[in-house]
């Protein structure tokens, strides 16, 4: 499958550069809205090429030779690579740019990447660059074609998963705004879990730490959010417990929600996360999350008014 992906509705809050998925073995990625380089010329500039202009041919030739030196400049985007792991095997992946290992490229010696691991990649991407990925040792690859690419500073997320029903290796890509200056956190919610379950949901609640023992405990709200997966968030500063609800038909034919994987998260401002539901040991489940930050002893969130909203939704995709 090959082509551009379609920016879908936004629910709550406007993003502004669009945000796209594939899940295929050979997909193009388009996380854009136009080239990554682009020309900037100052208005003085034109105004005095324009008098020169007006004035005789070699007098606009003699202020047009200037601008290889410095009136017109290539402009620099700062958009790293964020590589994610979800293909549930012992042999770790391997990545090439355009036939060179971009996992050594700029001084990188950590090799390949294994399952459930994440990492920033030193090696920018540019458009039309062909990725190729391989499980090591093991005769699975996929691909993955640059398409557009933003035309502000942003983080770009490739996860890495298997497709459902076949050993071949599918994609999800997203893309996080600039996170600098940001009030909030921003966190993709991914899943890459191939089970049963019909509707699997995230659910965030305000995270309390444990009452030593001897302490008298008291009754404090908690706030609780609902989160569907394959969508990026911007999250409230804090600590939260995550938890998985899967949904299932039963014999009667209603729909029975349960709650599964659980993680405890911790998440600042101004910083990109992703969370990962993915498979735990034959037929498991787990959550998975980069960067994961150590929960302080007696670490608390507790917010006002209770039930009030967690969460603001960034994007979604289709």
């Amino acid at each position: 499958h090959l082509g551009p992906w379609r920016a879908a509705p936004l629910e709550i809050r406007p993003l502004p550069d669009a945000m796209m998925k594939c899940a295929t073995a050979v997909a193009a990625m388009a996380w854009a809205l136009a080239p990554a380089e682009s020309l900037s010329v100052g208005l003085s500039s034109l105004r005095t090429a324009e008098a020169a202009l007006s004035s005789s041919r070699e007098a606009a030739q003699r202020m047009l030779r200037p601008l290889s030196s410095g009136l017109v400049t290539a402009l620099h985007l700062d958009q790293k690579l964020l590589l994610c792991n979800a293909y549930p095997s012992d042999s770790p992946i391997t990545a090439l740019r355009n036939g060179k290992d971009m996992l050594t490229d700029g001084g990188d010696v950590k090799g390949a990447i294994g399952f459930q691991e994440c990492r920033y990649i030193s090696s920018q991407v540019q458009k039309q660059d062909r990725l190729d990925f391989a499980l090591r040792d093991v005769e699975v690859q996929g691909t993955f074609e640059v398409g557009d690419l933003p035309s502000t500073d942003a983080v770009l997320l490739l996860v890495l998963e298997k497709r459902e029903n076949s050993p071949m290796l599918g994609f999800q890509s997203f893309a996080f705004p600039s996170a600098a200056g940001r009030k909030d956190a921003q966190l993709a919610v991914i899943n890459t879990f191939k089970g049963n379950a019909t509707a699997p949901r995230l659910q965030m609640e305000d995270y309390i730490a444990p009452i030593p023992a001897g302490k008298a405990s008291k009754i404090v709200a908690r706030r609780t959010e609902e989160l569907n997966f394959n969508r990026v968030y911007s999250v409230e500063e804090g600590s939260y417990d995550a938890s998985i609800l899967d949904g299932a038909v039963d014999a009667s034919g209603s729909l029975v929600q349960t709650k599964a994987a659980s993680k405890v998260l911790k998440v600042s401002k101004a910083t990109n996360y992703v969370l990962l539901r993915t498979q735990s040991g034959t037929s498991g489940e787990s959550l998975v999350v980069f960067p994961d930050a150590p929960l302080p002893s007696g670490t608390a969130h507790v917010g006002a008014p209770a039930l009030a909203l967690l969460v603001a939704l960034v994007a979604m995709f289709t």
